[in-house]
């Protein structure tokens, strides 16, 4: 993508937006962005998530990275994320690339914007202190924050679900009930307590009187899609870039099936049960299985989608379809992740999801650069199919794999404008400038019967 496309983008909200700081604000081109960083000042749990909120007076693109104490970088934060001249907050983890916790000691956050007319800011830096070890709850789940607010959440955690698990067993021990468990084993699944089936590979004998997504094939009707994208979803509430266990049991002793993303990835709730727990199903972000298994209610939230537009991504035809109030406009061809036998995290999960954070250009495996780039779970994202360059116009990379699963996770769309409806990446991205939380619906390649056994 050329940089003059994405400049242009903003460039009238931009023009708003300083119309009534005066004509000079609004018309140089060349003045020079201010941008402030602030970092936390107490020392962060390794392998957490971290808050660095900027203030700039002008918008534009921020890059940040992480330099270790010799001043090499230790990771990349963030690369031409959008930037407003409001208060910005750019959370992220504090992982390696293969989501390791970093080794403790004390980084420095280093980076610039630049204006939406290309102008550099003068670089900004902050440090920040690393400790070993993440803080988690009795049930060893990761807990966000950084601290003592993430020292205080976890012990308000424990508390709670200390709590918890003592109701649990009175009423379990009072009433004589079952142990709720759930296996998988060989790609068969065994009946849980309640008398659902579970697992990978058997019917939905939940009953659900509001099935909404999980209830449709790609092949529903436009009235069932459109209805489906506007209803409420119920997210997992933690940060975007973190994640959630799904347990095969309630009781002590659980194990853990899988992992979900944060707000972002939608989760169908089969059943509430005592104790404050429930029984969910979703896709698992390890490499796409179907899961159905346990997890406390207190972690869930509803998110509110747009109401004006959705997104469906259809596996089996790798095609994005758009709706605008429950109107399809059109379709384009995207390809999706192709996962390996050893990088199995590359199949691009089914589910539901909305769009977060609009990151703009990021790396593509090292070999070229994404545009029009925009998370909608993890570190799966939507965005144009790789330039060579971050200013080119080659496309070769993926552009022969256009309709074909081809990519490390990523929902990869076309940079033509589509003959259906003009959609491509671009598109895409206009629309979610001013449009938040679109709904993306993806509809699975195979039944799930052929889907990966959680094992």
């Amino acid at each position: 993508m050329n940089k003059r496309h994405l400049l242009a983008a903003l460039l009238a909200a931009a023009l708003l937006a300083l119309s009534g700081a005066g004509a000079l604000a609004a018309t140089d081109r060349t003045a020079v962005p201010k941008l402030t960083l602030e970092a936390p000042q107490t020392a962060v749990p390794s392998g957490s998530s971290v808050d660095l909120v900027l203030n700039a007076n002008l918008p534009g693109f921020l890059t940040l990275q992480l330099l270790n104490a010799s001043g090499a970088q230790a990771l990349s934060v963030c690369e031409n994320q959008e930037l407003h001249t409001k208060e910005n907050v750019v959370t992220f983890m504090l992982r390696t690339p293969d989501k390791e916790p970093l080794p403790a000691g004390t980084y420095t956050i280093s980076g610039e914007m630049r204006s939406q007319f290309g102008v550099a800011s003068k670089p900004v830096s902050a440090q920040i202190t690393l400790v070993e070890g993440l803080e988690t709850d009795e049930d060893g789940e990761e807990t966000a924050g950084s601290g003592a607010a993430a020292a205080s959440k976890s012990a308000e955690s424990a508390k709670s679900d200390t709590s918890a698990k003592s109701d649990s067993k009175k009423e379990t021990s009072a009433a004589a009930k079952p142990a709720a468990t759930v296996a998988y084993v060989s790609g068969t699944a065994q009946v849980g307590a309640e008398g659902l089936q579970i697992g990978v590979g058997v019917s939905d004998s939940a009953k659900q009187t509001d099935a909404g997504y999980w209830g449709l094939t790609a092949d529903a009707s436009d009235a069932e899609i459109w209805a489906a994208l506007t209803r409420p979803m119920m997210g997992v509430d933690v940060d975007e870039r973190e994640s959630a266990y799904i347990y095969d049991s309630p009781e002590e002793g659980r194990k853990q099936l899988g992992t979900v993303f944060g707000v972002s990835q939608g989760v169908n709730v089969v059943q509430e049960l005592e104790g404050g727990w429930v029984l969910v199903e979703a896709y698992r972000a390890e490499d796409g299985a179907f899961m159905r298994g346990y997890m406390r209610k207190n972690r869930l939230r509803a998110v509110e989608p747009n109401t004006a537009y959705g997104l469906v991504i259809d596996k089996a035809k790798q095609t994005l379809t758009v709706y605008r109030n429950g109107e399809r406009v059109g379709s384009c061809a995207i390809s999706t992740g192709l996962a390996t036998a050893d990088y199995l995290h590359r199949e691009t999960p089914a589910g539901e999801y909305v769009t977060v954070t609009r990151r703009g250009t990021i790396d593509y495996a090292s070999k070229g650069f994404c545009h029009y780039t925009i998370r909608f779970g993890g570190d799966y994202h939507l965005c144009e199919i790789p330039a060579t360059t971050k200013n080119g116009s080659d496309f070769s990379i993926l552009q022969g794999s256009l309709g074909q699963k081809a990519t490390r996770g990523n929902v990869c769309i076309a940079h033509e404008a589509s003959s259906d409806g003009g959609i491509n990446a671009e598109w895409i991205w206009e629309m979610t400038d001013t449009n938040k939380r679109v709904k993306v619906l993806i509809f699975d390649d195979k039944a799930r019967d052929q889907v990966p056994t959680v094992k």
